[in-house]
């Protein structure tokens, strides 16, 4: 694991001055930092991945709803790869900005970096992409305003987050169209020898959503659903992994 020491944040980008001299802060950024507790950490005393989903989500959406000026639903979440664990102790920087307004619906990128308060070393997470969809007003649908790029960076996601939208379009058209095909045909499964039956990795989950689910619009959101669905997962890849030994 690298470790970058100094002041610097490695998720700042090059200070952009205005032609007033004044130093530019995109105006849909917003920026989240949590010490990890012990409340917030997994079997493995790490932080939990659903955690800092749950954490991610709710950065994301007040940049939404600050670009959109209206309350913002979670659409959707690109894949995210964790480059590293997060400890106990540690501090979790979260940043979220618009990087490009559609019609009704928004791309915001996510840029997560821990930080070790006692050695100055700071270090990348993990970078995501969520879809965030502006609700309904009295007035009817929201027409989002268009972002303007101006750094460098910004130009560039500004460019990409249309191609990125495009291939969420086409992959979402693949999928329902094998699952609804009638010609699909599956093949025979092959044995292998100390194989589990996926029936026996099955794990279901039913939770009740209470207050603390719920969040600044009184309804549980994407980031409390994403930790359900990623607490599910790991005991059905606990249960792969100890039924196979």
């Amino acid at each position: 694991m690298s470790c970058e020491k100094g002041d610097r944040d490695p998720m700042e980008d090059p200070l952009f001055i205005l032609e007033s001299g004044e130093v530019y802060r995109n105006p849909t950024e917003v920026k989240m930092s949590q010490i990890v507790m012990p409340c917030h950490a997994n079997h493995c005393g790490e932080l939990s991945v659903g955690q800092l989903l749950k954490w991610m989500d709710s950065t994301a959406c007040l940049s939404a709803e600050r670009h959109a000026g209206s309350p913002c639903i979670t659409a959707s979440v690109d894949d995210i790869h964790f480059e590293h664990t997060i400890g106990v102790g540690q501090v979790v920087n979260i940043k979220a900005k618009v990087n490009r307004a559609f019609t009704s619906s928004m791309e915001v990128g996510i840029t997560v970096s821990c930080e070790d308060l006692f050695s100055s070393c700071q270090w990348n997470v993990c970078n995501a992409f969520a879809t965030f969809v502006a609700r309904r007003t009295e007035e009817g649908k929201v027409q989002l305003k268009q972002v303007i790029p101006r750094t460098q960076t910004e130009q560039m996601e500004y460019s990409i987050a249309a191609e990125r939208r495009r291939m969420r379009l086409t992959h979402a058209e693949i999928i329902t169209d094998l699952l609804s095909s009638n010609t699909a045909q599956l093949g025979e499964c092959q044995e292998y020898q100390g194989a589990v039956s996926a029936e026996r990795t099955r794990v279901e989950s039913v939770e009740l959503v209470l207050p603390p689910h719920a969040n600044h619009q009184v309804s549980t959101f994407g980031g409390q659903i994403m930790a359900w669905m990623e607490n599910v997962a790991t005991i059905a890849a606990w249960c792969t992994l100890c039924l196979g030994q």
